[in-house]
């Protein structure tokens, strides 16, 4: 038996191929969702006293290798070993549909025949089409493949990126055979792109493609946000409704992600504009100096925090009355949140004002009492560090928020571009600012099921850590049996001593909270501060902290001296910094068989 080409009909091609792929996709989402449930029941067994630990499966120890991160030069910093061997497989598997596809068994043949080119590039088309649609959902914020496969929208991008390329690689190979037979028909070069209408709308439509391509690489991405993504939209708009246009089974593959797509813009477009969000202080935490950039401190009242979970990230617009306002408000930028305070809302006739001005000096009120601008009249003495710093404390434990509750949630931002060094200036000067937030985006970070977490960071890149050594540690001083960490070590990497500033109040109150926890919780935490050869140590006296002048840390030590003190404990590890500093954070996870989670915007 041999098989047989059914050359009648590239359809087929498309067809089946997203058939398998969704096909493997629903078996990879059974997996994790059977795995969540079990690691619900150990959580479960914890809180009723047992000693229960979530042990990894039996094969994850032996796909650890492939975790191992790479750089490919001109592509990307970096990139897991096991998604340069499933890109690989994804590319092998997309040429043998182009080959072969339909698949039909028919003894008459007994030998193979290779199809024609003009099958071939037709194949590749239609199978394009599958990839671009799968692109449409992984680069969306809010759809449904989030939920079932665990995979975060930040997660799924470098996924969105390979399948945009590979699309583009087979639509390409389509374009060029057809201009060739444009030309060829008349030797007219006009009509090697418009030689008839097919052709016309097909030469347009690639244009579209090719212009969200160019504008995709990194240095684009990069240092010209605003490029690259409106010319995201503009490219797909033209790509999609020219596609169409020139082949009308294309409606097939994209009317189904773009309709998600067109729900999460909705949806997106709700948060941002129907859920106000109210800042209460935009100013500078720490100044520009010639030794460092300058970090803005941004506080702000956003109901829809209820649902935040450390470690996740919001996208802000933030705008200047003026002749650029709305570009300003249509330009939104990932943000990561510092931390989170759950205060009562008082109401403005409320008799309870004078207990919640000791909590903070700006009273959240109703929403018909709220304003849309920040400005230096609004709270001129609202969050500032003492503020804070009894907000803190009179915050609950508890990750979610109860009635009567809203949440406060601060950024720290660092003026490291044009758009930070100009938010850094205003803030500088109270200029009046309009706040958009949209979010909260991100993974749920799941440390809580590890006896320790270790965290790496340099520079701004502290923020997400802050937020999860504040609730690991709020958590078990509250008695929280599902956090089953022990200990947390901190390894943070700072250029001059100002950027310690803004942060140092809180870690004071981390080390507090562990001393005065209901389940034992230790914190180590080691600063290096590398262009200074020597100064002050800010954080002598407290327990478990050393800082380090003129030296960078060496990530193999301090790994090893975790696994000299917990041996074959469960370690959890967290960076966020330059692609180097994560790249050798990751990989010593890797080598001491560790789960790590970076964190980088690369959107």
């Amino acid at each position: 038996m041999a098989l047989k080409l059914r050359l009648t009909n590239f359809h087929h091609a498309g067809y089946s191929y997203a058939m398998f792929c969704w096909g493997l996709f629903s078996i990879y989402c059974i997996g994790y969702q059977l795995n969540r449930v079990y690691v619900y029941w150990v959580r479960r067994q914890r809180i009723h006293d047992k000693d229960a630990y979530v042990k990894p499966l039996p094969w994850v120890g032996l796909m650890k290798p492939l975790e191992r991160v790479v750089k490919i030069p001109f592509v990307t910093e970096l990139i897991p070993v096991k998604h340069i061997l499933g890109v690989s497989f994804f590319t092998i598997i997309n040429l043998i549909w182009i080959i072969f596809a339909p698949f039909k068994f028919d003894p008459s043949y007994t030998s193979f025949e290779m199809p024609r080119v003009g099958l071939m590039d037709r194949r590749a088309a239609f199978i394009a089409n599958v990839n671009w649609g799968f692109v449409f959902i992984l680069g969306s914020r809010n759809n449904i493949v989030t939920h079932m496969s665990g995979l975060s929208f930040e997660e799924l991008v470098p996924f969105h990126r390979w399948l945009a390329r590979i699309g583009l690689a087979e639509y390409i190979t389509h374009f060029v055979y057809r201009m060739m037979r444009g030309y060829l028909a008349s030797y007219v070069v006009a009509d090697t792109f418009f030689y008839d209408l097919e052709y016309t709308t097909g030469s347009i439509a690639m244009f579209g493609f090719l212009l969200i391509f160019i504008t995709s690489i990194e240095y684009v991405r990069r240092n010209h946000f605003e490029i690259f993504y409106y010319s995201h939209i503009i490219g797909i708009i033209v790509a999609m409704i020219f596609t169409c246009w020139h082949e009308v089974m294309c409606f097939v593959y994209f009317m189904p992600p773009i309709l998600l797509w067109l729900a999460d813009r909705a949806w997106r477009s709700y948060q941002s504009w129907g859920i106000k969000a109210t800042p209460i202080k935009i100013d500078q935490a720490v100044p520009q100096t010639a030794s460092q950039e300058g970090i803005t401190r941004v506080v702000f009242e956003h109901k829809d925090l209820k649902h935040y979970h450390p470690g996740q990230y919001v996208f802000v617009a933030l705008a200047k009355k003026g002749y650029k306002h709305l570009w300003q408000m249509a330009n939104w930028h990932p943000m990561t949140i510092s931390e989170v305070f759950r205060v009562k809302t008082v109401d403005s006739g409320s008799s309870n004002g004078a207990i919640e001005e000791r909590v903070i000096d700006t009273v959240i009120s109703s929403d018909k009492e709220k304003v849309k601008y920040h400005d230096g009249a609004l709270s001129a003495n609202a969050a500032e560090t003492g503020s804070l710093c009894e907000m803190r404390r009179r915050a609950p434990a508890s990750a979610s928020a109860h009635q009567g509750e809203t949440t406060v949630a601060t950024l720290h931002i660092k003026g490291l571009g044009a758009y930070t060094r100009e938010l850094l200036k205003d803030a500088s000067t109270n200029t009046p600012l309009h706040f958009k937030v949209d979010g909260p985006y991100g993974p749920r970070l799941e440390f809580q099921d590890y006896k320790v977490m270790s965290c790496f960071a340099a520079g701004i890149g502290i923020t997400p850590a802050l937020t999860l050594i504040k609730d690991c540690i709020e958590r078990r001083s509250a008695g929280v049996k599902t956090v089953s960490t022990e200990q947390i070590y901190l390894v943070w990497v700072i250029r001059v001593t100002d950027e310690l500033v803004p942060f140092q109040q809180l870690i004071d109150y981390f080390i507090e909270k562990c001393k005065s926890a209901v389940m034992p919780i230790k914190l180590d935490v080691a600063l290096y501060v590398t262009r200074t050869k020597s100064g002050d140590n800010l954080l002598e006296g407290r327990e478990g902290c050393q800082m380090i002048y003129g030296r960078r840390p060496d990530i193999g030590d301090h790994m090893q001296n975790i696994r000299n003190q917990h041996g074959k404990d469960r370690v959890w590890v967290h960076v966020c910094g330059s692609d180097l500093f994560m790249r050798t954070v990751l990989n010593g996870a890797v080598k001491h068989g560790w789960d790590a989670h970076h964190e980088t915007f690369e959107f």
